[in-house]
């Protein structure tokens, strides 16, 4: 496994659906972007929405991804980079596997 540098959220239940903000269809989420050394020179990153059940329960159900998107892009409301400075990333030196609950 490689080294990644990822930023995740707090549980949030909103997602932008075609540019406009609401609540996320799917339920309760935490955002995790990562990239890896493969997206490094293309500076490139994917977020996922880690679906879980509750706000007080993190117990992941499902998950998406989104497509690779550039660090530069900007969220489209705030007109702020997503992706941020390096100071403000977490390197995690393994991904580890994760077992989704059946509900």
């Amino acid at each position: 496994m490689s080294t990644v540098d990822m930023m995740r959220s707090d549980v949030d239940n909103t997602t932008s659906i075609n540019g406009i903000h609401q609540q996320d269809p799917l339920g309760p989420h935490v955002t995790i972007c990562y990239k890896d050394e493969h997206q490094l020179p293309r500076v490139t990153r994917v977020a996922s929405h880690g679906y879980v059940r509750g706000k007080d329960d993190l117990t992941f159900v499902c998950a998406t991804h989104a497509r690779e998107k550039a660090d530069s892009a900007k969220r489209q409301r705030e007109r702020k980079t997503v992706w941020p400075s390096e100071d403000e990333l977490e390197a995690v030196p393994e991904i580890a596997y994760i077992h989704l609950a059946t509900n």
